[in-house]
Formats: C-alpha cells, structure tokens, sequence
C-alpha cells in the first residue's frame, strides 16, 4: 500500500517557531520526508521566510515585511512557541533568508515553497539553480501566472497549482486548469480528497497534496491515492501511517 510523504507544514509550528531554522531542524527529527515554508519579500527585494502579510503575529513588528528593508527584518526575532519534545528552548532567531534554508536543507530532504509574494519567485528560481536542487524543490503557488513561469523556467522541479474548494465539481474544474497549465501537481482541500478525485488528478499526470489542518486523519484519505501530506505534527501523522501497514 502506498502512503502519501509527509511534508511539515511552515516547519513544525506546534513545536517551533514557524518558519525557522529551528523549525526545520525540528520536522527533520520528528522523521518528515519534507518541510514547507512560505517565502515573501523585503521592501528592498530580499527573500525571507514569512506567512502573513503582516509580521506583528511573529514578531511583534507591525509593518508587512514588503515595506520593511532587509536590516530591519534582521532585527525581529520570531515568537517562541515552547516545544512539546525534551530540550532546552531554541534561542531567538530572526526570520531566515532563503539562502539560509537553502544551505541547510539535509540531503535528500524535499523543500516545498509556497510563494507568497508573487515576484519572490525571481529570487527562488536562481537560487535554486545555483545549488541544483531542482529535483528536491516544489514550488506551491495559487497563481497560474507563477505556475506558467516557474514550469518555463525552472525544469526539473514540481510546480503545484492550490485552491480551497470542499466541492467536487470545482475541484475538478481546477484540476482540468492545472493541468492545461503546465502544473506537475495540485494541492486541494483536505474535506475534498476522495479516492475518485485523486483519480482524476493522476490521470492528468498531476500529482495530489493535502493540509489536513486540524481535521483528523482517516484511513479513507490516507489510502485515498494522496501524494503527500501536509502537517503541523509530522511524527503523530507518521505513527498513524505506520499503525495502517502494521
């Protein structure tokens, strides 16, 4: 039977800050296959790692990091959230650069990239040609103009295609335009994922992903087909996994 990877969604953030260095680390123990971050640009057109538009939730500084310059960014320090695993806490750290992730990922590991600042893709795709990490990339974007970009010039990675749609039909829609694309995968709703939908995904030659949030895992969804699977708690969703094929 074949189970979905497991990819930490925003690098663990039940049990590190989300999107660090420390975060990484963290989902690589906990045994995840990959780690997703979310990557945004400075006002002077850095690359950092970032999910809202705002920094106030985790750093405290009010402004979006797009009007922020780069050395103030560097300045902030992510909020600590306590982990749940032994150990001292981590030590502060400021959001990371791509380049610090880039330089970090273990090999082997996969990187998910969800491009949350459209023109933030002109920083990813060079750095990752330069290191050749093509083959250990997914670029996740809702944008088919990022799509269309990132399949002419970046080969050799996957590019992902995602919207939220909990009814089939649309879901189905949007499969048929990830497809004409030129997207290699898609992420959906996890309510949406059913064996017959993951079919129609795979018969376009598109991969299916999936952030279950914090719906619970079901056997059903699991052995739906699932490419990978998008988690806050890699080892839990891991021991589940197990649990089915023993």
């Amino acid at each position: 039977m074949s189970l979905p990877v497991v990819i930490a969604h925003r690098t663990s953030p039940a049990y590190a800050p989300e999107n660090s260095l420390e975060g990484i680390r963290v989902s690589f123990e906990q045994g995840a296959d990959g780690v997703e971050i979310d990557l945004r640009m400075s006002l002077d057109q850095q690359p950092f790692l970032m999910h809202d538009n705002s920094m106030r939730r985790t750093t405290g500084w009010p402004l979006p990091i797009e009007l922020t310059p780069s050395f103030v960014v560097r300045k902030q320090r992510l909020c600590d959230v306590p982990p749940l695993r032994e150990g001292p806490p981590p030590s502060p750290e400021p959001p990371p650069t791509l380049e610090e992730v880039l330089a970090t990922l273990p090999e082997g590991k996969l990187l998910a990239v969800d491009v949350k600042t459209p023109w933030s893709i002109f920083a990813l795709v060079p750095a990752v040609k330069r290191r050749s990490m093509q083959s250990r990339t997914l670029v996740w974007c809702s944008s088919a103009l990022v799509v269309r970009y990132v399949v002419r010039n970046l080969p050799g990675a996957e590019v992902a295609y995602y919207k939220d749609f909990e009814d089939g039909p649309s879901n189905v829609e949007f499969i048929g335009k990830a497809a004409r694309i030129g997207a290699r995968a898609v992420s959906l709703d996890w309510r949406a994922i059913t064996p017959d939908l993951v079919g129609v995904a795979h018969g376009l030659g598109l991969k299916v992903y999936s952030w279950h949030k914090e719906a619970p895992l079901t056997p059903e969804k699991l052995q739906s087909g699932l490419d990978g699977l998008i988690t806050d708690y890699p080892a839990r969703a891991l021991e589940f996994m197990r649990a089915l094929t023993a």
